[in-house]
């Protein structure tokens, strides 16, 4: 392989993983790009020239993907760009290592290696950051649906199988092309793929109030600021039920959207400071009232604080609380609530994965890197499901468990997993994601791209899921992974949905992050075959 046709078809290949993403979703591109990868494995002159160009082509790409990082911390966009950039050149390098083990076919080499990587990137380090998976970049298919045997990682397993036969495919023989295109329209052909819809026993009326607030504000929400947001997202609430046909049984609100210290703190804990501190304990007042005027519950997303203190100082007091959380808070009518704290904080949004453990590094990372960032939630516990009253599609009365991944949750697959099942038993019908996507900006194709990996959640464990996100995309996503309705990114409004509720039972919930698992050890005995087997790069072997 020529050094220029080298380069073009690196360039070629990081083009294909953009094209495969939001908001284009080629499938056909998510396959090409592996392929292409794969022949610069088996054809490249140089292993270091292929690295190199790889990686510098990589570059380019994350660092657009990631766009939105840089309005929130520059270097950690930088950073996120160059760590995504390396694994395509990891891929090659591994690939060239353990292409030439003897009795070992490189379609099986390639997806093991490829989904052993995901393993890592998506799991392992940094408690994993699974976007951009190439399973997800075929989630518009009907071969998605395997993903309710294996989850993602087989979805990936598939793809790379394909790009394998392809790149390989004048030593492919024929019956293995017959095995290969029977496979594939199996799991698309499944009674649970992409063209079929199946609904549930259980029948919920909701309405989703999608809020447009700038993060820029969020981030320094005064209590100016506050009166107006807020006060505009209780009207949507009034005229969402106001104009409903059916009365809901639920009204939703996005993650973080209710300002103050959350439902287990009042007025009372801050003494004789109390209208210093209003910001802190007002909205939970007033939206105990809203829910009431209803006689509706309403969910909402809202800090939790525990046990604070009020700290004097010398210029102004502060509130300093034991516990923080990020929470999904259920206000019933009479008042009483139940919570929800999100269990999977975000790695480098809402702590720092390995520097959490030293306050003096983590203060300096966050001051100069992601000053946007707090650093200071506490993770929640065992995760808490919420039931509301239902009815059948006989139209008897009945009840809905509903889970409530928080923002980044709904795109990492054992936490979803987690809240739906419970030793194989399903004990979720609904997922309702509560988001603020007001991080991603002005960056449409960050939206739409949350939206996908929320798709493939559906698909992995055939539920359905309500997503409330600040600023958008708030949709309804069915059991298949369709978005069957949505309010428009950069808009706020209301959305009156009916769900049914999710009921099939895939092999997902046993098999869970096997997969990757398993690709990640065979990954660990190809390399080390490699090396036994006394294997070199072609480059190496030629010298």
């Amino acid at each position: 392989m020529k050094t220029w046709v080298l380069v073009v078809t690196a360039a070629a290949s990081a083009m294909c993983t953009f094209l495969s993403s939001a908001p284009f979703g080629f499938g056909v591109a998510a396959i090409a790009s592996p392929t292409l990868l794969i022949l610069i494995a088996m054809h490249a002159k140089k292993t270091r020239s292929a690295l190199l160009y790889v990686f510098l082509t990589q570059i380019p790409l994350w660092l657009v993907l990631h766009a939105w990082v840089e309005d929130v911390a520059m270097f950690g966009w930088i950073g996120l760009g160059i760590y995504m950039s390396i694994w395509a050149p990891l891929f090659v390098l591994l690939l060239r290592k353990t292409q030439s083990i003897p009795h070992i076919s490189l379609l099986f080499i390639a997806p093991v290696l490829w989904v052993g990587l995901e393993c890592i990137r998506g799991i392992v380090l940094f408690d994993g950051y699974p976007w951009y998976l190439a399973g997800t970049g075929i989630v518009d298919w009907p071969m998605a649906s395997i993903a309710t045997v294996g989850s993602v990682w087989l979805v990936s397993f598939l793809v790379i199988l394909i790009a394998s036969a392809i790149a390989t495919a004048k030593n492919v023989r024929w019956w293995t092309w017959v095995t290969l295109i029977f496979v594939c329209v199996y799991v698309s052909s499944r009674p649970w793929g992409y063209y079929t819809r199946t609904f549930g026993r259980n029948i919920i009326e909701l309405v989703v109030i999608q809020t447009n607030v700038s993060q820029s504000n969020k981030v320094a929400w005064t209590w100016e600021r506050q009166l107006e947001d807020v006060s505009q997202a209780i009207e949507l609430t009034y005229k969402a039920v106001e104009d409903a046909e059916v009365l809901p049984a639920l009204i939703i609100w996005p993650e973080t959207m209710l300002p103050g210290t959350g439902f287990e703190v009042n007025r009372l804990d801050f003494g004789p400071w109390d209208e210093y501190f209003t910001p802190s304990w007002y909205w939970s007042v007033k939206i105990r009232e809203v829910a009431y005027n209803l006689n509706i519950p309403i969910l909402v997303g809202s800090q939790t604080w525990l046990d604070v203190k009020v700290i004097e100082e010398a210029d102004y007091p502060r509130v300093e609380p034991a516990f923080k959380f990020n929470s999904a808070v259920l206000v019933f009518p009479d008042g009483t609530t139940e919570r929800y704290d999100k269990t999977f904080l975000t790695p480098f949004g809402e702590r720092i994965p390995y520097v959490e453990h030293f306050p003096t590094l983590q203060n300096w990372v966050r001051d100069k890197v992601g000053a946007a960032m707090l650093f200071d939630l506490h993770a929640g516990g065992e995760p808490h499901t919420f039931t509301l009253p239902a009815t059948t599609i006989g139209g008897d009365v009945s009840e809905i468990s509903i889970a409530t991944p928080i923002c980044f949750e709904d795109t990492v697959p054992r936490v979803v997993r987690n809240l739906i099942w419970v030793n194989g038993e399903r004990k979720v019908g609904v997922l309702i994601n509560l988001s603020n996507d007001g991080w991603f900006g002005n960056d449409s194709s960050a939206h739409l791209q949350h939206v996908r990996e929320a798709r493939m959640r559906c698909i992995e464990n055939m539920t359905p899921m309500l997503r409330a996100a600040n600023t958008g995309i708030s949709c309804l996503i069915s059991t298949n992974g369709i978005v069957l309705e949505g309010l428009p990114i950069g808009e706020s409004g209301f959305m009156p949905v009916q769900v049914h509720s999710g009921y099939d039972l895939p092999l997902s919930r046993y098999i869970g992050d096997s997969v990757a698992w398993i690709c990640l050890i065979g990954s660990i005995l190809l390399i080390v075959g490699s090396y036994t087997n006394g294997v070199k790069d072609k480059d190496e072997s030629t010298t």
